[in-house]
């Protein structure tokens, strides 16, 4: 009895650190993730200068989570999870988008603009002392010393790096590290405004709270909407469906049924209305040299067309 207790109890010792040994491979499996995200998060500060020294930074947050969002939705659909939001989520999700993609994106990119990666990428590291200040306020948290200690270093240290650089070939490092904290005070917002929702909804109903992938798919798509003004995106999905789609079916089949030398002659009407739309819609002036202009410009077309058709007749002969 007494043998076969003591090969009970090595059986259990061995299975327990057998399960031990599975955790902690599994913990390095996360911890190499883990590190490889970091690494990619500090990769996107010297991408991110290289972007914005030759595009504009809007621009380049627009078409980021033009790619971002369908992926993130995509996912949440091959996931089977709920695409589903309840309305009174909608303020809560509306505000951590605007604050952690609309202002973040803008603050890092033009910060990346206008000052060294290599120093906007140390003034983000105080995001988790704002982080700290501000639960202290929002969440009740207890302010103490130390935490008042490590925001004042947190300063220094964006002081030291402000003054002190020796990355002086750029545009404007004060305004473009100035940026980038505003963009640490807009993520540690979105962060503590994240815990409140979370903590809210969960301690409410868990069975029905939003899940993280859910909650990170929809702030992404409200963000990136505000990333452009309503004027904006009504511009967009004009030139995108009205100019572009609608516009080149209408023309090939004109071309198609009524030959491209008489489709063409309808393009001499576009100098027209693109003058009559401008002076409406951005009070542009006009002259009498526009319609000089148009004359000249529709003179040559006829001129260029008459010679092409005396070429095809030629060769027909």
């Amino acid at each position: 009895m007494v043998l076969g207790q003591q090969s009970k109890t090595d059986l259990q010792h061995l299975q327990a650190e057998a399960a031990t040994i599975g955790v902690e491979g599994r913990n390095w499996i996360v911890y190499s993730q883990l590190l490889l995200t970091m690494f990619l998060w500090g990769l996107a500060w010297p991408v991110g200068r290289l972007l914005a020294t030759n595009l504009p930074p809007v621009s380049i947050a627009v078409l980021r989570y033009a790619i971002v969002v369908p992926v993130l939705f995509g996912v949440l659909r091959v996931k089977g999870q709920s695409l589903r939001i309840e309305r009174k989520w909608i303020v809560n999700l509306f505000v951590m988008g605007v604050f952690s993609t609309t202002l973040y994106q803008i603050f890092f990119l033009y910060g990346v603009r206008y000052a060294a990666a290599s120093d906007d990428s140390l003034v983000i590291g105080i995001g988790p002392v704002l982080v700290a200040i501000m639960a202290s306020f929002v969440l009740k948290e207890r302010l103490t010393k130390t935490k008042g200690l490590g925001f004042i270093s947190g300063l220094a240290g964006i002081g030291v790096i402000s003054l002190l650089s020796p990355n002086n070939d750029v545009l404007n490092r004060p305004l473009g590290i100035s940026l980038v904290f505003g963009g640490a005070i807009a993520y540690a917002i979105y962060t503590v405004t994240l815990r409140r929702f979370v903590a809210s909804n969960r301690a409410d109903n868990p069975v029905s709270a939003p899940s993280s992938l859910a909650i990170l798919a929809w702030i992404s798509l409200f963000g990136w909407l505000f990333l452009r003004s309503p004027l904006s995106w009504l511009g967009i999905l004009y030139l995108a469906l009205l100019s572009t789609v609608v516009g080149y079916f209408f023309y090939v089949v004109g071309v198609s049924k009524i030959g491209a030398g008489r489709a063409a002659i309808f393009g001499n009407l576009v100098p027209v209305f693109g003058v009559m739309t401008s002076v409406l819609l951005l009070k542009e002036n006009l002259s009498p040299w526009h319609g000089v202009s148009f004359l000249l410009i529709l003179t040559g077309v006829i001129l260029v067309n008459r010679q092409q058709k005396k070429v095809q007749e030629m060769l027909k002969r």
